[in-house]
């Protein structure tokens, strides 16, 4: 073959390569199912997944749209690449997920460099969209909120690698909390039947992860035919190769005592629960519309430590919400200390636009959110070193993930109850340890153990 005709056939290979996609996800563990289904859609439509911005024909951001900083952050990101884009005029930059929906076409002015934005329920079209774009067509649409039913119901996701795997039972929100954007981003409550569920699960034990858990907004309002979320729990945990079974998110004014009662059995279900309260103000709970009380909360928390062994109990906190007094944030710290929360993640309040909390009078201070929040913060840090110290002398099944990123001699993991553990090696990912808890480094157990297999 002469040299003009391995040049056509070199050309012709490199027009049939498949474009390359930069996928980047910001967010909570949904956001994260959300990128690995998106994965899955562009690799089944012909296009290579690339940790390369460089590389990539096309960046795509995974949106968060919960507070405000996470917006601005994805903006930022936006605005770097808008000399890349400059240098690459074919380059195409989307934006999915809650971000996308909350904004839609504001986001031809705020972010010109943007080509496409699909919101959580439109990430079906993408491909071809992509496809479009990259021929030199508009595509059909920049904004495309997608279909309110939508469940991703026969797609198995791209799951990333590692030992614990996602899987959404239900998407959306009823709720309506004041503050909150989820049920305008992700729609209302759908569940998933349970056998499709069930066959997920199953997919992904047999791809070598024996941890799951299973993501709704809301996993208390599961609901499929005459099945609730207790149920839903009974069956999974009668998945041949399953070992541990997690779940987020447990609202609390739906953690009923039939959930409770199957917590308390054990088995493949694990002693942990994140169970957000935000404030322990009952006036500031009420201005919220939690649906609860302090004391409803506090009684729960109780029955928790009391029946389920070993538990591990983290919440959500925000401070500085609307009108939020100093007597107020105080109930938030005495809750925090009774409840003894072992993990909390903290927040100051920022208004989203949409919601009822954005319409009420913005007089918290900014200084004194920060200030709060650091108070917040530093007594959650406490809680945990107490929690984490309770476990000095004792023995924890530990699953192994990773090498640790700090010393390679020695792995991290986690027990039954969420805690994360180091041991020195040697140990392969996937493999259970008994590992006996020596001291506390940092908000990590260390200690020594002897390898175990099921």
């Amino acid at each position: 073959m002469d040299k003009n005709a391995l040049e056509t056939s070199s050309d012709h290979q490199a027009m049939q390569a498949p474009a390359k996609v930069f996928l980047h996800t910001y967010g909570c563990q949904m956001n994260l199912y959300d990128g690995e289904l998106v994965g899955r859609l562009l690799t089944q439509g012909g296009f290579a997944l690339t940790s390369s911005i460089e590389d990539a024909q096309v960046i795509l951001f995974n949106t968060c749209s919960v507070r405000d900083h996470a917006e601005k952050r994805v903006l930022g990101r936006i605005q770097t690449l808008s000399g890349l884009k400059r240098k690459r005029p074919g380059l195409i930059l989307g934006v999915l997920g809650c971000m996308g929906q909350r904004l839609g076409e504001e986001l031809r002015e705020i972010a010109p460099e943007v080509d496409l934005v699909l919101g959580p329920d439109a990430y079906r079209v993408l491909p071809q969209l992509l496809k479009e774009k990259l021929d030199g067509g508009n595509g059909h649409h920049f904004f495309c909120a997608g279909d309110a039913d939508e469940t991703y119901g026969d797609i198995l996701p791209q799951r990333r690698e590692g030992v614990n795997a996602f899987v959404a039972i239900m998407r959306g929100c009823n709720n309506f909390c004041s503050y909150c954007i989820v049920p305008y981003a992700r729609g209302r409550e759908r569940s998933r039947p349970v056998e499709e569920i069930l066959n997920e699960i199953r997919s992904a034990v047999a791809d070598g992860f024996p941890e799951m858990t299973l993501l709704g907004q809301n996993v208390n309002s599961y609901r499929w035919g005459e099945a609730d979320f207790p149920d839903l729990l009974g069956k999974v945990a009668q998945v041949d190769g399953l070992e541990r079974i997690r779940f987020l998110t447990s609202h609390p004014r739906d953690l009923g005592d039939k959930l409770l009662s199957v917590m308390a059995r054990g088995g493949k279900i694990c002693p942990s629960l994140h169970l957000p309260v935000q404030s322990g103000s009952d006036r500031i709970l009420e201005r919220m519309g939690r649906g609860y009380t302090r004391a409803e909360y506090l009684k729960k928390v109780a029955q928790l430590r009391r029946d389920v062994a070993d538990l591990a109990l983290s919440t959500d906190l925000l401070c500085g919400f609307p009108s939020e007094t100093e007597d107020d944030f105080g109930r938030t710290l005495e809750l925090m200390e009774e409840a003894a929360f072992d993990g909390a993640f903290t927040f100051k309040y920022s208004p989203r636009p949409g919601t009822k909390a954005a319409e009420m009078k913005a007089d918290v201070p900014e200084e004194v959110k920060i200030q709060r929040l650091e108070r917040i913060i530093d007594l959650a840090r406490t809680l945990a070193d107490h929690s984490n110290k309770r476990m000095i002398g004792k023995t924890v099944q530990v699953l192994i993930e990773n090498p640790s990123p700090q010393d390679a001699a020695e792995w991290t993991g986690r027990t039954a109850c969420g805690r994360v553990a180091l041991a020195p090696g040697p140990y392969r990912r996937g493999e259970f340890a008994a590992i006996r808890v020596e001291e506390v480094r940092g908000f990590s157990l260390w200690g020594r153990g002897q390898l175990e297999t099921n």
